[in-house]
Order: C-alpha cells, then sequence, then structure tokens
C-alpha cells in the first residue's frame, strides 16, 4: 500500500513540476510591485511574484484548516479518553467475574466436600 501511495505522489508531483519550470523559464518579464500607501517597490521576475502569492495562499489555507480542525481534534481526544475509561471498566468487570466464579467454584467444592463427608463417615 505505501508503494502504490509513493507512486501516487510521484503521478501528481511529477507533471505539477514540470509545469511550474516551464512556467518559471517562460515568465521570466521583470515586474514592479507597489503597495499603496507604502513607498517600496519591490521588482521580481513575473514567475516568482506568481509562486510567493501561491505558497502565501497556501499557508493561509493550512493555517486556516488546521484552526478549522481543532473542534474534530477535541472530540479524537475526548472519544480516545472515553475509550480508555470503558476499557479499564471492562477490565475490572471482568476481574470481579473471574473473581466470583472463583468463589462460586470454592463454595461448590467446599459443598461438595460436606456432602460426601457424612456419605464415607456413615461407611
Amino acid at each position: 500500500m505505501r508503494q502504490i501511495s509513493k507512486l501516487f505522489g510521484l503521478i501528481i508531483t511529477v507533471p505539477i513540476l514540470l509545469v511550474a519550470i516551464s512556467f518559471a523559464v517562460s515568465n521570466t518579464d521583470i515586474m514592479t510591485l507597489r503597495l499603496w500607501p507604502f513607498t517600496t517597490e519591490v521588482t521580481m521576475p513575473t514567475a516568482l511574484a506568481l509562486f510567493i502569492v501561491l505558497i502565501f495562499g497556501f499557508l493561509i489555507g493550512a493555517i486556516a484548516a488546521f484552526v478549522g480542525a481543532g473542534s474534530l481534534r477535541k472530540r479524537l481526544r475526548n472519544a480516545e479518553y472515553r475509550l480508555r475509561q470503558m476499557e479499564m471498566e471492562q477490565a475490572r468487570i471482568a476481574r470481579e467475574k473471574e473473581a466470583a466464579a472463583a468463589k462460586a467454584q470454592q463454595e461448590t467444592v467446599a459443598l461438595s466436600q460436606r456432602s460426601s463427608t457424612p456419605a464415607l463417615a456413615a461407611e
């Protein structure tokens, strides 16, 4: 399964990289970026500007997904806690059941010994 995952990742990644490299090589024109009201100007190739915007957008999306998944992580932690509590309860019940079975076995043996003892004495 891991091999299929790696192969699938390569099938997706390689074409995207080829398109990105082709785009970067094709768009080497220089552009100037200004942000009003600041007076600073930044000069860079068009491809670099686009890649910076894409990376910035990816980071914003990743942060939004991380924050949005916070409630799911909390539910998962609570479910794991409840599972551990239930497993401990199940183990406790199993121990009590074993102890009750052992006690019943001892009582059965004791009763059988009592009932067999008078029979021996009568003989």
